[in-house]
C-alpha cells in the first residue's frame, strides 16, 4: 500500500509539472500576428540565416518608380 501511495504521488507531481509547462491557449485577430509570435518563438539555424541573407544579397534592386526618376532628373 505504501508503495501505491508514492506511485500516485509521483504521477501526481508530474502531471502538474507537464500542466505546469503548457502554455494558455491563445487566440490571434490576424493571420499575421500568429506569424509575428511564431517567428518570436522559434530560432532561425545560423546555416539558413545566412543562406537567406545570401539570396537576398543576391536580388535585383528594384527599379524606382517613376516619380522618383522624375524628381532625381534621369
Amino acid at each position: 500500500m505504501n508503495s501505491e501511495s508514492k506511485l500516485r504521488q509521483q504521477e501526481q507531481e508530474l502531471h502538474a509539472e507537464e500542466s505546469g509547462q503548457q502554455q494558455a491557449a491563445k487566440e490571434f485577430t490576424s493571420t499575421e500576428e500568429l506569424l509575428r509570435h511564431d517567428a518570436a518563438q522559434i530560432e532561425v539555424p545560423r546555416a539558413v540565416a545566412e543562406r537567406l541573407n545570401e539570396s537576398l544579397a543576391n536580388e535585383p534592386k528594384p527599379a524606382k518608380s517613376w516619380w522618383q526618376r522624375f524628381v532625381s532628373g534621369d
